[in-house]
């Protein structure tokens, strides 16, 4: 029965972040081109619609490690679930910018509930030798919603609202499943001082909590910008799906094996390898966008540095918070989402300020400096575990 606890919960998780990461959280780009089209914004005003989504974010993470503690992870979930629907429904039915930028930001911060939970659901509910194989499962759930997402373009073509319509329908559908299969009630082998935040501020923690936060404010910038820097280099209005189906499919053609990678391994230099990729996906972004092939290379590239990275964090975290997985992921993602809510300004300032050949550079320093940070494995010092 562990291998199919592994596979139900993994499953579960999968199709929580399909949801609420793939679609309602990291969507957002692909949609751009049309949004600007329709509402006449800015690429400021982009930026600051995908800043306000990521910090909805933040305050949603830093909500669900209270109620998961109390509650346990089917209502923060199945919650998240839930809003990212809402927000769909909002994006779908928006005549003016203002609901349209509410609805981008509620499905944003829908994530804020899906990911954190799922740390002890993993811990509760599989055993510690297919724990890293379920969490690199879950984190696959991101990837498959970009691919979902991608597929429903296509079908859609210029009717975007019907994609969001769709999306809400995943959401549902995602309430539903997680219903059925997350625990209720506070996590039994998490005592009450293992929930506090005391002891964040570890060597250990720091490391991870800093490199997290430099990798997401990459990740956010390519996620924000990339199909539209790919239009505006003149690639026909495909290109976005196409660029997002590639990152769908390559980073879950990947990411689901990052517990065995990591087996193999350990943790430190699979990161390293994993940010060099992400800064060099975003990096040639503007030189190679012009191009299909270039633009659906980078895209390929970043899908798997970026779900495999984040599952590398994922497990990390559980390393360094063995005794409170939720409360330790929770901080470590309020990191992830600080770095989601400064990377798409930074690119979208630099952009409107610098021209957009800098922009793409700029934003990719951070993914560089995380990659020196995660030399030394943390899979192998005791002091991170």
């Amino acid at each position: 029965m562990p291998e199919r606890s592994t596979v139900r919960v993994g499953l579960a998780g999968l199709l929580a972040l399909a949801a609420t990461y793939g679609l309602g959280r990291q969507a957002y780009g692909l949609f751009v081109p049309d949004f600007r089209a329709e509402f006449t914004i800015g690429l400021d005003t982009v930026g600051y619609v995908a800043g306000a989504a990521q910090l909805g974010y933040l305050l949603a993470t830093v909500a669900t490690g209270v109620i998961e503690a109390r509650f346990g992870p089917r209502l923060p979930v199945v919650a998240g679930c839930v809003l990212l629907a809402v927000g769909a429904v909002l994006v779908a039915t928006a005549q003016t910018t203002v609901p349209l930028a509410v609805g981008v930001i509620l499905a944003g911060t829908s994530a804020g509930g899906a990911w954190a939970p799922f740390s002890d659901a993993v811990a509760e509910r599989v055993p510690e030798g297919r724990r890293r194989r379920a969490l690199a499962l879950v984190n696959a759930g991101s990837p498959a919603g970009l691919l979902i997402a991608s597929l429903l373009v296509a079908v859609t073509g210029s009717s975007w609202r019907l994609a969001w319509v769709a999306f809400a329908l995943v959401g549902v559908a995602a309430a539903a499943v997680n219903a059925v299969v997350l625990p209720s009630g506070a996590p039994d082998r998490v005592n009450a001082a293992g929930q506090g935040w005391s002891g964040l501020m570890a060597p250990a923690a720091v490391r991870l909590f800093v490199v997290a936060a430099l990798a997401s404010m990459t990740s956010g910038a390519y996620f924000a910008y990339a199909p539209e820097a790919a239009q505006a280099a003149g690639l026909p209005t495909w290109i976005g799906a196409a660029m997002w189906g590639a990152l769908g499919l390559s980073g879950l053609a990947v990411g689901a094996f990052g517990g065995e990678i990591a087996d193999r391994f350990a943790l430190g230099r699979p990161l390293a390898v994993t940010w060099l990729a992400l800064a060099a996906a975003l990096a040639s972004l503007q030189a190679v966008a012009g191009t299909p092939a270039g633009a659906l290379a980078s895209a390929a590239v970043f899908g798997v540095a970026f779900t495999t990275g984040f599952a590398f964090i994922a497990m990390w975290s559980q390393e360094v918070f063995p005794d409170r997985p939720t409360t330790g992921f929770t901080a470590t993602i309020v990191c992830i989402a600080a770095g989601f809510a400064l990377g798409p300004v930074l690119y979208g300032v630099v952009a409107t300020s610098a021209g957009r050949a800098v922009a793409p550079l700029a934003a990719a320093v951070p993914a560089l400096v995380a990659a020196v940070l995660s030399v030394v494995p943390p899979g192998r010092r005791r002091s991170l575990s």
